[in-house]
């Protein structure tokens, strides 16, 4: 399963598919999440000076080639945070729609006096709550990690989603050793996405 879509799973609850963080942060780490991806296919590379992206053939993934295809339209570079603002407009539902072609959400049409409320639910409440499970798990046997899981781990981080668990005991100084193992592009990314969610939530209170 893409990076993103366990995040997005890691970032919504297992059964009724509600969203365990604020909307930005929601945003702001699947959009981070989304440009993870592509890193890891080396198709673009986040830096200090902007988010730079190889002109190359895009990923086979429909929604992985649309947001690489968005970077290359651009003829200068853009600094990370514009495009995790960018990005995050419509990341959540971008990915939700990925997830349901794929079958592990469906959505959900709730007819209400005036409007129909649609949310989108996951298929297996098992399968929703496996990347939390195996992440933790991990952690707290302190396993080696695949790059894949360093990244989600330093996204729960970033976003706050890691103090909405059981992390006491590997949050902090752990949690940062198993970030500063990633590549710069990777530790930039989410260094770049804790901003974010910081400056976010600072405007909200």
């Amino acid at each position: 399963m893409p990076i993103a879509d366990e995040f997005y799973l890691m970032t919504h609850d297992d059964v009724s598919g509600d969203s365990r963080l604020h909307a930005k942060a929601v945003g702001f780490g699947l959009a981070a999440a989304l440009l993870a991806e592509l890193c890891l296919l080396d198709l673009v590379r986040p830096a200090a000076e902007g988010v730079a992206v190889r002109n190359a053939p895009p990923p086979p993934d429909a929604l992985a080639a649309r947001v690489h295809g968005q970077l290359l339209a651009e003829p200068q570079l853009h600094p990370v945070r514009d495009w995790l603002t960018f990005l995050g407009l419509s990341a959540e539902s971008d990915i939700a729609v990925r997830m349901t072609a794929a079958g592990a959400l469906q959505l959900v049409e709730t007819r209400r006096l005036l409007s129909v409320q649609r949310r989108y639910m996951p298929v297996s409440v098992n399968d929703a709550a496996w990347p939390t499970a195996r992440l933790i798990g991990r952690l707290r046997r302190q396993e080696e990690m695949s790059v894949e899981d360093r990244i989600l781990a330093g996204l729960a981080f970033a976003t706050g989603l890691s103090t909405t668990f059981a992390w006491d005991d590997v949050r902090g100084r752990k949690l940062a050793q198993i970030i500063a193992v990633l590549d710069e592009p990777l530790r930039v990314l989410i260094a770049e996405t804790e901003l974010a969610v910081s400056r976010a939530v600072a405007k909200l209170t």
